[in-house]
């Protein structure tokens, strides 16, 4: 990102920013998030990137979208990673874009979701778009491919910031190595960042069983949450958490599939056996048991780790016993 008020040659402090940068607090080293550790088999097919906006639109707006995400925006809307001016002096961010699937891909993965996974999915978005009815957080455009899900299952939200445009190029700067502006063939369908959210929120539960109870109430407050504002947000919200307990997202792996391929939701088994079969499905049952624990019965596991715990205790006493 070009920094350093558009200059070719910048100062440099002594932890190497530029003069003008500053660096969002709650980003630290690759400005990713603190996000619970994945438990899925699944493999990102996609990378994290960079964007760059300025406010070269409407800079009052720009400036209070950087400040609302400056200040700490919590970890399901993409974060901040650098802050600075562009060669035309307007204010400029680097916004970072994790590697995640967009919302749709997801719900194609994970097929019919149960009413906890919908809960899961659906109250991030709600939460943020109350925020932003209420005038708690200043939100863009969201573009049904700005909603996206990471490996770990959470929902994270990259909206087009109000007033901003992609970052004034340097004309002085010829090099080609620098974060890319945001790409123009992107498609914000509403301007409304919050009405943009309620109805991927919709989109959700639209997948789930349409017999399920709570489908029945739920949809006719979604409805109206869309055109509504932060009362019948919440009203939503509430009736979203009180249709079920909130569930982890997994993504579900075929056996046959072998450890580090991408998933491919149409793949079938093929018929006979191959040399590696056997391997495969022994690496396959290696790794649930690393994850998921040793099985015990038919329903139950215990974790690897206090299996371990109580082999060592075991030795320990058998070694002490055979000394005395």
């Amino acid at each position: 990102m070009p920094t350093g008020y558009g200059l070719r040659r910048v100062t440099r402090t002594a932890r190497g920013q530029a003069v003008g940068e500053r660096r969002c607090p709650q980003v630290v080293a690759t400005g990713r998030e603190a996000r619970p550790p994945s438990a899925t088999l699944v493999t990102m097919t996609t990378g994290e990137r960079t964007e760059l906006w300025c406010g070269a639109e409407d800079a009052a707006a720009f400036t209070r979208w950087v400040a609302d995400r400056a200040a700490g925006c919590g970890p399901h809307l993409v974060p901040i990673t650098r802050v600075g001016r562009c060669p035309r002096g307007h204010l400029a961010a680097e916004v970072l874009r994790p590697a995640v699937r967009s919302l749709d891909a997801a719900l194609d993965v994970l097929g019919v979701p149960t009413s906890g996974v919908a809960v899961t999915l659906s109250v991030p978005l709600l939460e943020l778009a109350h925020r932003g009815r209420a005038g708690a957080l200043e939100l863009g455009a969201v573009a049904a491919e700005g909603i996206g899900v990471d490996e770990a299952g959470a929902v994270v939200v990259a909206d087009r910031p109000p007033g901003g445009a992609p970052c004034c190029p340097d004309p002085h700067d010829g090099s080609t190595d620098s974060p890319r502006s945001p790409s123009t063939r992107t498609t914000f369908e509403d301007r409304d960042g919050a009405r943009g959210l309620l109805t991927a929120a919709r989109t959700v539960w639209d997948r789930t069983d349409p017999r399920e109870p709570a489908r029945a109430a739920l949809d006719p407050l979604l409805d109206a949450a869309r055109a509504g504002d932060a009362d019948v947000v919440r009203a939503a919200l509430d009736a979203v958490l009180a249709a079920a307990p909130p569930r982890p997202v997994r993504w579900v792996r075929p056996a046959w599939v072998s450890l580090g391929t991408p998933v491919d939701p149409s793949a079938e088994p093929t018929g006979g056996t191959s040399p590696s079969g056997g391997l495969d499905r022994a690496l396959v049952v290696l790794r649930e048991v690393v994850e998921q624990g040793v099985p015990i019965g038919a329903s139950r596991r215990v974790p690897l780790r206090m299996v371990l715990v109580g082999l060592v205790v075991v030795v320990g006493v058998l070694v002490l016993a055979s000394a005395a």
